[in-house]
């Protein structure tokens, strides 16, 4: 499968706050503001996001694996700020990184909303939900995994195959084509 330029080029309309006026991990609210926290706390960030480091550099955050059946992922709350992330451990690591992202989404936007969450859910709208939070989620996860100058990059060096694309980013062919047609490629 080969990914094509789109002449659509999507802009930003906000730009990423300077690493000094970053707020603590709990309360950053955008893809761009966790990724320039944790280059200023010492995460790498090259090609692929380290989404399991930032969960657990989190002090309000309990990351858990477990066999969750048909379900991909879920966060609850389980003390006063304290939250458990639990992903399916049956799932292939790069699906689990997007549950994880996905509900670290939750987290950072949603806050307020988890006691009403189901625990458990299906990601990227396996199950056909079209419910607003889960596509800020989805968004979030997707524009916090794959920058769009990481997707840049990867389109780049392995001539638009889709393949190489998510080895490279760590995500699943699913969520890169998520992401791919949100930055206006063509996937075909």
């Amino acid at each position: 499968m080969m990914v094509s330029k789109s002449p659509r080029r999507p802009r930003k309309a906000d730009t990423p706050a300077s690493a000094r006026d970053l707020p603590p991990p709990g309360l950053l609210q955008s893809p761009e503001q966790v990724i320039q926290y944790y280059k200023r706390m010492g995460l790498e960030v090259d090609s692929s996001i380290p989404i399991e480091a930032i969960i657990g550099a989190n002090p309000e955050l309990e990351l858990r694996y477990a066999d969750l059946g048909i379900n991909d992922a879920y966060i609850k709350k389980i003390a006063e700020n304290r939250f458990e992330i639990g992903v399916n451990s049956k799932h292939h690591p790069n699906r689990q990184r997007f549950s994880m992202a996905h509900e670290y989404g939750h987290y950072l936007l949603h806050r307020g909303k988890i006691h009403e969450m189901p625990e458990g859910e299906q990601i990227l709208h396996r199950n056909g939900d079209r419910n607003r939070v889960e596509y800020q989620a989805n968004d979030f996860a997707a524009e916090l995994l794959m920058p769009e100058m990481l997707v840049r990059k990867s389109f780049r060096s392995s001539g638009g195959s889709l393949k190489k694309m998510s080895d490279t980013l760590c995500v699943s062919k699913e969520a890169l084509k998520y992401r791919l047609e949100n930055l206006g490629y063509k996937v075909t």
